[in-house]
C-alpha cells in the first residue's frame, strides 16, 4: 500500500469518527432538551381552578365552543364569574397558560405532524383570548371594568376552557404517554 493509500484512510478513518462523535453529541443533547423541555412547558403552566374555568365556559357555551343561546345557561353574574375565575391574576394566568398551550400542540408535532392545523388554531384562539384580556385591562384603566367584564371575561374564559380540550384531544389522539401529566396539570 502507498502512502498516499495510507494517509487516505486514515483521513476517512478520523473523518468518519468525528462525524460519529458530533451525531452522538447531538442526538444525547436532543433526548436532554426533550424531557427537560417537556417539563419547562408543563412548569410554565400557571396552576388555576379547572372547575371553575369549566363553569365559567359551559355557562357561556357549549362543549364545542358555540355560543349558549338556550336557557340552559345559568347566566353567571360578573361577580361570580370574578371569584370563579380568580379576579385579574386568573385573567392573566389564562392569558399566559393559553400561549403555553400553542407551545405544547407545537411540541407534540415532533411525533405526530398532524398536530400543525391545531397549533395554528390554538395560535389564532390564543390571541383572541389575549385580545379579550387586554380590553378588560383597558376597561380597569377607565374604571369601566364592572360593565365590561360580562363581555369580555366570559368569552376569554370559553375560548381557554375549548383550548385545554383540543389540547387534550390531540395528545389522546397521538396516543402519547404525556396525556397523563397534561392532564394532571390542565
Amino acid at each position: 500500500m502507498s502512502i498516499r493509500a495510507a494517509l487516505f484512510l486514515t483521513a476517512v478513518v478520523i473523518f468518519v469518527s468525528i462525524l460519529g462523535l458530533v451525531t452522538l453529541y447531538y442526538s444525547r443533547r436532543a433526548r436532554r432538551t426533550s424531557a427537560g423541555g417537556w417539563k419547562q412547558l408543563l412548569g410554565r403552566l400557571a396552576m388555576m381552578d379547572r372547575d371553575g374555568v369549566a363553569q365559567v365556559a359551559l355557562d357561556y357555551a357549549d362543549e364545542s365552543g358555540k355560543r349558549r343561546t338556550d336557557d340552559s345557561c345559568a347566566e353567571l353574574e360578573s361577580p361570580q364569574i370574578w371569584t370563579l375565575i380568580g379576579g385579574f391574576e386568573g385573567l392573566e394566568a389564562l392569558e399566559r397558560n393559553s400561549l403555553v398551550l400553542v407551545d405544547l400542540a407545537f411540541y407534540v408535532q415532533q411525533w405526530y405532524p398532524e398536530a400543525v392545523v391545531l397549533a395554528e388554531e390554538l395560535r389564532l384562539s390564543a390571541r383572541e383570548v389575549q385580545w379579550h384580556v387586554e380590553r378588560l385591562k383597558g376597561a380597569a384603566k377607565t374604571g369601566n371594568l364592572e360593565s365590561s367584564f360580562a363581555d369580555y371575561a366570559q368569552p376569554a374564559i370559553a375560548k381557554y376552557y375549548l383550548m385545554t380540550r383540543q389540547v387534550l384531544a390531540l395528545y389522546e389522539r397521538g396516543n402519547l404517554p404525556m396525556l397523563i401529566d397534561l392532564q394532571r396539570t390542565i
